[in-house]
């Protein structure tokens, strides 16, 4: 394992062609690593200098198995490489041991392209290069938040789901057998191929057939260190190790295993100080469970290595989804609106804001005198949200509403003034991004009186707000807006 004190841990290996980087690295200098192969032009390693052992011989940066069919998926990678867009990124998706990687390298050989393995455990990933492939096992709000961030520089963004394919199990079985025979010197076995759904599955089958147990020792890293580790975890007296990359090891083993997802959850909802511990990647995953959501929920908010990344916002997402209260849903569906946002999930974040305005809705109509205030607030919230996404009409909709209502509780109560006011300013910034100046202007003339009253009150409280409508009110008038 990578000492967790470690900074950087890189191998580079060489050919002909360049060089390909595997390792762990900090993207942002913050200490919060993520794994990250990184292979400029797709290239293969060139021949090692020593005898693989066992497990290596499934490593697909080896090749020790040739790579064959996939055309459909190398039709369609072709033509997103070969598009128009200037900058173009795509998702190659798909569950643990599938062959993404192995296709992904192979496609990439001898091209331009760059290509970004386990791209969902990289924290902060911007890649700035015209064709950049990225190789993950999820999708999912990790995905959404780089797309959406991509979009706002202008670069396309697709994505490609690779499956397994059991009409070519049979010739696959056959020819890693034969292979991993020659590799080791030993007769190629007569073994049909056995049902297994993966690639991975595939070739550990054909290199069991040759040579028996192929893990030994076991593996630090990828797939075959996730088996190892499950199958550790079969046995309730051993403890999973605390560091960050074991942490992140068994996470990984735990999306697919549930003996391991156990084990997992039971650790950090006992231990919900690991969060200290654990990498992003790690908790992204975690974060889907409620339970150790829960126990880990503060810890995470709390943590600046968060702040503007989706984890917040998926550990936000699971507690509303787990809140039985309509009230408590409403107000974490408020927050999860503004911590998408931060992330850049500006698609989520209006979601999340429609979700609150329907809960406050739901509530306001059971006591308008208790809930109709914070309904207002979340109209005004829902109408930030559709800014974000360039809908200015459906975002006037509501600052419209949200007026309404706040002219009935202001009238009821005298102290709820100043929300009024800010609705009404919104509402002047709302007509203005439309063009529509003489209704903004009718609606900021409104906001500054009830502010020059409310500073008149209240100097120490209002005067900033009264400057700042004053400010708008006379760039509207000069026609600046």
């Amino acid at each position: 394992m990578v000492d967790a004190t470690s900074r950087e841990v890189v191998s580079d290996r060489r050919d002909l062609a360049g060089e390909v980087v595997s390792g762990r690295r900090d993207l942002a200098g913050r200490g919060v690593a993520g794994h990250l192969i990184v292979a400029r032009g797709g290239e293969q390693d060139g021949p090692v200098d020593r005898t693989l052992s066992p497990g290596e011989l499934l490593d697909p940066r080896h090749e020790v198995v040739p790579f064959h069919g996939r055309v459909d998926e190398l039709a369609e990678l072709a033509r997103w490489r070969d598009g128009d867009d200037a900058c173009s990124v795509l998702l190659l998706h798909g569950p643990a041991g599938v062959g993404k990687t192995r296709l992904a390298r192979h496609f990439a050989a001898g091209s331009d392209v760059l290509v970004v393995d386990d791209a969902d455990l990289v924290d902060h990933l911007d890649p700035r290069h015209p064709r950049v492939l990225l190789v993950a096992r999820t999708t999912g709000w990790w995905w959404s938040a780089h797309r959406q961030r991509a979009a706002d520089r202008g670069c396309h963004t697709a994505d490609l789901a690779v499956t397994a394919h059991p009409d070519e199990h049979e010739t696959s079985f056959a020819t890693a057998c034969a292979h991993f025979a020659y590799a080791l010197g030993l007769p190629i076995p007569t073994t049909p191929p056995p049902d297994v759904p993966t690639l991975h599955d595939l070739h550990l089958a054909a290199l069991t057939a040759v040579h028996g147990s192929p893990v030994e020792p076991p593996p630090t890293r990828g797939r075959l260190a996730e088996d190892a580790l499950a199958v550790t975890l079969l046995d309730d007296r051993i403890s999973p190790h605390r560091t960050p990359e074991a942490l992140e090891l068994l996470l990984r083993a735990a999306g697919r295993l549930p003996h391991a997802r156990r084990r997992a959850e039971e650790l950090f909802t006992t231990h919900p100080d690991l969060a200290d511990t654990a990498t992003g990647a790690t908790l992204r995953i975690l974060a889907e469970w409620p339970a150790p959501a829960r126990a880990i929920a503060r810890r995470v908010f709390d943590d600046p290595r968060f702040h503007g990344d989706p984890l917040p916002a998926i550990l936000t997402r699971t507690l509303a989804r787990d809140a039985e209260d309509r009230l408590e849903r409403a107000e974490l569906h408020g927050l999860l609106a503004a911590r998408a946002a931060l992330a850049s999930l500006h698609e989520e974040a209006l979601a999340a804001a429609r979700e609150e305005v329907a809960l406050y809705r739901e509530l306001a109509e059971e006591d308008p005198t208790e809930h109709r205030p914070a309904l207002a607030d979340a109209l005004g919230d829902l109408s930030l949200r559709c800014m974000a996404v360039g809908r200015p009409e459906d975002a006037l909709t509501a600052s419209r509403e949200a007026v309404e209502l706040c002219r009935v509780v202001a009238a009821e109560d005298h102290d709820c003034t100043p929300q009024l006011a800010g609705a009404l300013d919104r509402l002047s910034r709302r007509y203005a991004a439309l063009g529509r100046r003489d209704e903004a202007l009718t609606a900021i003339d409104e906001a500054a009186d009830l502010y020059h009253d409310l500073a008149q009150a209240h100097p120490k409280l209002f005067r900033v707000d009264l400057a700042k409508v004053t400010d708008q009110r006379l760039g509207l008038a000069r026609g600046d807006q």
